[in-house]
């Protein structure tokens, strides 16, 4: 490793340096085509700008220990932790980067594989080596011709040697559950790519490790001796969409005002679709970390951030997200095929201002929901209801006493006004 204390000078933006990307500007949906120009490190830019990368051993282990990194695809799993479960095993390992970010505003990883697809690559080796897999996977929705593109001519680039694990891009279906770490698991194994239920694997079982792109390209970091960044690459809505890199202390309105944004919103959901909503007035002051936000009971996700502009209506979003996630069930179990169905009916009445329809029924059919599911597809439904209902008390009230309001849903990917 290097003796470098401090990572490469590479610009500023609101309190703190970039050290993964550049920000970029995206059309509100669809893959993390950059409105303007943005071209891919090279490998000879890359090793100037970081060094060469190490070779990978087990004892990298204790290095994302101690530097407390944790996957940055949505469940924060501390990286450690997964690595120590492989290392107890003893089956076939196939080590995967996860770039098919599932939330239909997310973005934040494709940006990252069109500008710095060395160091993902980088971060995927060093696992595999480190690990013994036999197998080192690149997962990418099928849609995704930009970052397939610049996969492919960073690999080019690569000078290989006989030792080192072949690296595959492989295309999964363009669906919300295709980026979930179970249905990749069974994808890379020659099965169907949908979620299924964690087990603990027989000993001798094939094993597959999962990880977010931004994680490996952080762990590429640490393995050169760079000390953890306390940044956060973060998706913005807007009139379309930012991608940025921020100081963890950013706080909320650091960040929108940086962005442009003139007038304070309503609420923000955080986390993507099966997120989270906030409302403006508790989250104003509080910073893009996920530790601060954990114990305020919030999360940052898969790192979206959508604000909620003050003329929308929160239960009319509230509904079309939610029927938005009964679509995109899996199909394989009750409360996806009739529970979630159920809830976006319960919802839309409530937001229609349907007689009979209010609160009390909403949190009955939710309950039936959550936490019975054959993978965590519909808690994500309920989350984001129990969520909605504390937010929108006031305006939830009002519709259920059949007084909707005037506003509208704000047009986001796969929501209905």
């Amino acid at each position: 490793m290097t003796d470098t204390t401090t990572f490469p000078e590479v610009g500023t933006r609101v309190r703190g340096a970039r050290v993964l990307l550049s920000d970029v500007v995206l059309d509100a949906h669809g893959p993390a085509d950059p409105t303007g120009h943005a071209r891919a490190e090279s490998l000879t830019a890359h090793l100037d700008r970081v060094g060469p990368r190490p070779t990978g051993t087990p004892a990298l282990v204790e290095v994302l220990d101690r530097a407390g990194l944790s996957g940055h695809g949505g469940a924060h799993v501390p990286a450690a932790s997964k690595w120590r479960r492989v290392l107890a095993g003893d089956g076939h390992l196939t080590v995967v980067a996860n770039g098919a970010e599932s939330e239909p505003v997310a973005a934040k990883d494709g940006t990252l594989l069109r500008q710095r697809p060395h160091l993902v690559i980088d971060g995927l080796l060093l696992t595999a080596e480190a690990l013994g897999a036999r197998r080192a996977v690149i997962w990418l929705h099928g849609d995704d011709r930009g970052a397939r593109k610049a996969l492919r001519a960073a690999l080019a680039e690569r000078p290989w040697s006989p030792s080192a694990p072949a690296v595959e891009i492989v295309d999964g279906p363009v669906h919300y559950l295709a980026g979930e770490a179970s249905a990749i698991t069974q994808a890379v194994a020659g099965g169907p790519a949908l979620p299924t239920v964690r087990r603990r694997p027989e000993p001798g079982a094939p094993r597959t490790l999962v990880h977010n792109v931004e994680t490996l390209a952080r762990l590429a970091l640490l393995a050169r001796g760079y000390p953890p960044s306390g940044t956060r690459l973060l998706t913005v809505l807007g009139d379309g969409r930012a991608v940025v890199e921020v100081d963890a202390a950013t706080t909320f309105t650091e960040l929108l005002v940086d962005l442009g944004w003139a007038e304070a919103p309503q609420a923000v959901l955080l986390g993507g679709y099966g997120g989270l909503w906030a409302p403006w007035t508790r989250l104003a002051g509080l910073p893009v970390d996920e530790g601060v936000l954990r114990g305020e009971g919030l999360s940052l996700g898969a790192g979206v951030v959508a604000p909620l502009g003050a003329w929308a209506c929160g239960v009319k979003q509230t509904a079309g997200l939610v029927a938005y996630l009964a679509s995109m069930s899996a199909r394989q179990c009750g409360p996806c095929v009739f529970g979630l169905p159920a809830l976006a009916e319960s919802t839309l009445a409530l937001a229609d201002g349907r007689r009979g329809a209010g609160v009390d029924r909403l949190l009955d059919d939710a309950a039936a929901v959550e936490g019975r599911g054959a993978c965590h597809h519909p808690d994500g439904a309920t989350r984001l209801i129990a969520s909605a209902t504390s937010t929108f008390a006031d305006d939830i009230a009002a519709h259920a006493a059949g007084r909707p309001c005037r506003g509208t849903a704000e047009v986001w990917p796969g929501v209905s006004r």
